[in-house]
């Protein structure tokens, strides 16, 4: 049985350049993972595809991934999303517990159009979570069971805001980099004032360069060519 696996899932709706961009990005950064793929639409990508027919919404995004971690038999699964470029150390990580959520916190969040990059602390995120596969399937049929019952609400992550489940914060060597773009399913955030709550802006900075990566915009400008 593998030790680690990619599930990488996509609602098909996101720029071309942009997905396209992260799916070799994501093929060169993976190592020695798995790497399989549930979507809207058959894609070719991964050791196999798994296609979810139904309309875009929180919703679906759930569902996609319980389908895909009910075909997947690694011990453990990272899940990745269409919009994210992952660094290779972000894979080089190994859960230590099994009943716990870990997140990447090593995150910066890009302004595709410029390549704005702005940071908060403690940003868990499920583009950056990495968990044994019997933990997060347990917490996904819970989750799509409670959304098909009460609809969603608001909340994706596994965490206190869904449950009484433990999570855990890490971060890779280098950073991932989250582009935010206008068919992202949650609302960027591009100022301190914009946050309903100050304690989700702790940390906040604002840069165009990041370690391991360089110039956002010259990194963004190669994805684009």
């Amino acid at each position: 049985m593998p030790d680690k696996c990619i599930l990488y899932y996509t609602c098909n709706s996101h720029r071309q350049d942009i997905e396209l961009a992260c799916r070799k990005q994501l093929l060169a950064a993976k190592g020695k993972c798995d790497l399989v793929s549930v979507s809207r639409e058959p894609i070719e990508f991964g050791m196999w595809n798994v296609v979810v027919d139904r309309p875009r919404s929180p919703g679906t995004m759930h569902m996609q991934i319980l389908e895909g971690l009910e075909h997947i038999a690694a011990r453990y699964v990272f899940l990745c999303e269409s919009d994210v470029l992952y660094h290779p150390s972000h894979f080089q990580f190994e859960p230590w517990e099994e009943d716990v959520f870990y997140y990447n916190t090593n995150v910066w969040r890009i302004r595709y159009d410029d390549g704005r990059a702005v940071w908060t602390d403690n940003l868990q995120q499920v583009s950056g979570l990495c968990a044994s596969r019997e933990l997060l399937l347990g917490f996904y049929r819970l989750r799509v069971d409670q959304i098909v019952k009460e609809g969603f609400n608001r909340h994706y992550e596994p965490g206190q805001k869904t449950g009484n489940w433990k999570t855990d914060n890490w971060q890779s060597t280098c950073p991932n980099l989250d582009i935010r773009h206008s068919g992202t399913l949650t609302r960027s955030k591009w100022s301190q004032d914009e946050f309903r709550n100050q304690k989700y802006a702790k940390g906040w900075r604002e840069v165009d360069s990041v370690p391991c990566w360089g110039s956002l915009k010259e990194v963004l400008n190669i994805w684009r060519d």
